[in-house]
């Protein structure tokens, strides 16, 4: 990311090991909440996060504005840290083509630390709306310069996501508005396979195969060889969902084959089921998380949060679940990452909180063991109270670290010139038959 990156430890994101909780249920904090980004006029937005094997993880977001070279509309920046939290450097402007607007950046991170970051361009070098690729060696490089992924280039492409295998092997997904293939009809999910060194492997695929309706908000995940999951929401369904939005999903080979049809993730299916996200584990067990109106739960005030998991050959592992525990007010924007053990953590966004956040959003979180059982209730990510928190994105190492990173109104730091790029790293102990094996060095509920 930085084009000469600095090995400096010199950051307002001082993170040393820190047991620290705000609600009982909160896993230990490494450190403390930190500002993510240097670069302090105008709005940081869209946040993402991809974390290594050795723990050190890069943060990418839209700037409105910009301390590089991209003074138009909106820039991608991105920013690298080591495993102990400190920065290799300060932010840096990932797109190199500067004129209009770019928007909405994803990122993957393989074994190795190498890693791509996705966006929207906006009036491009060929179309109106397209998605942009650049690749970085694990050095924060660029390895080679900036690409354009689509090759359908009529009308919008847009919310792209972006998985890397543990040899730098990756595929984008993103909505697209028609498509070379069957579904003309509205928006399309489309798909781009790539090879490590940053070459398309085969050519340009439609993910969807029901066709009636907008496909929306696609989210992908990838198995340590290549295998993908893709899910997104869908104005009506092939499966028992035919009123309202539903949540689909396929998986997919390293070769780019289907596997699997088609199919349906959400079994309640009253109100509407959007913003899926999933995460994927080494040998292609994954988890499905979403937004949905209403719940088979005890959640019916508002949008709650729902889990589903698989196995890696597509086949449920019982029925949806309801994540969220305070059921008061809207929860949206879920986000999930799974680490190799397979526990998984859930973040996402509550207008309200059971914590000590009380004033607008609050980013809020639930850990699950590898058999799936929730390891105490939901807990509060966010220690900065002030203003509106939202947008998160979570990402595990394999040492059962994982990072969250959101959007803030005002900032703990030195932004308060409109949003900031926060973040907050955790720690879990990784047992194979779950957390209840009593190291209460690095986790505790009764944590205060």
């Amino acid at each position: 990311m930085p084009r000469s990156v600095s090995f400096l430890a010199t950051t307002t994101l001082s993170l040393t090991l820190l047991a620290q909780a705000v609600g009982s249920q909160s896993p230990p904090r490494v450190g403390v909440e930190g500002q993510i980004n240097t670069y302090t006029t105008g709005d940081q937005g869209s946040p993402a996060v991809g974390i290594d094997d050795d723990g050190n993880f890069v943060v990418v977001w839209d700037s409105y504005e910009s301390g590089g070279s991209d003074s138009s509309l909106g820039s991608i920046q991105g920013r690298i840290f080591f495993s102990n939290g400190l920065p290799a450097g300060p932010q840096d402007q990932v797109n190199t083509f500067t004129t209009s607007e770019q928007a909405n950046p994803a990122v993957a991170v393989d074994a190795d630390g190498d890693f791509v970051v996705v966006w929207v361009s906006f009036v491009s070098y060929s179309v109106e709306w397209d998605i942009r690729g650049q690749r970085y060696g694990s050095n924060g490089l660029p390895a080679g310069g900036e690409f354009q992924v689509n090759t359908y280039s009529t009308e919008y492409q847009f919310n792209p996501a972006v998985a890397m295998d543990a040899d730098g092997d990756f595929v984008v997904v993103w909505q697209s508005r028609g498509s070379f293939y069957d579904d003309d009809w509205g928006y399309s999910i489309q798909g781009q396979r790539f090879d490590s060194d940053g070459n398309p492997a085969g050519n340009q695929f439609q993910v969807n195969s029901y066709t009636s309706g907008d496909q929306e908000h696609p989210a992908v995940g990838m198995s340590a060889d290549g295998d993908f999951v893709v899910v997104w929401d869908s104005d009506r369904s092939g499966g028992t969902d035919s009123a309202d939005l539903s949540i689909q999903g396929r998986i997919f080979s390293s070769a780019g084959a289907p596997i699997t049809p088609q199919a349906q993730v959400n079994n309640y299916t009253n109100g509407n089921q959007f913003e899926p996200d999933v995460g994927v584990n080494d040998a292609g067990q994954f988890v499905v998380v979403w937004s949905s109106l209403g719940s088979n739960g005890d959640d019916n005030d508002s949008y709650s949060i729902q889990r589903r998991v698989y196995s890696s050959t597509g086949a449920p592992i019982g029925l949806q679940t309801q994540v969220n525990t305070y059921t008061t007010g809207v929860q949206l924007s879920p986000a999930v990452g799974v680490d190799i053990e397979d526990n998984s953590v859930v973040v996402w966004r509550s207008s309200e909180s059971d914590g000590n956040d009380s004033s607008s959003n609050s980013i809020q979180g639930r850990l699950y063991d590898p058999n799936g059982q929730s390891a105490g209730g939901q807990f509060q990510v966010n220690t900065y109270t002030t203003g509106g928190q939202s947008y998160p994105a979570v990402d595990f190492d394999v040492e059962g670290r994982f990072v969250v990173v959101w959007t803030s109104y005002e900032s703990a730091g030195d932004d308060n010139s409109g949003r900031s790029i926060q973040g907050q790293r955790f720690a879990i102990p990784l047992f194979a038959d779950g957390f209840e094996s009593g190291d209460t060095t690095r986790w505790s509920s009764s944590v205060p």
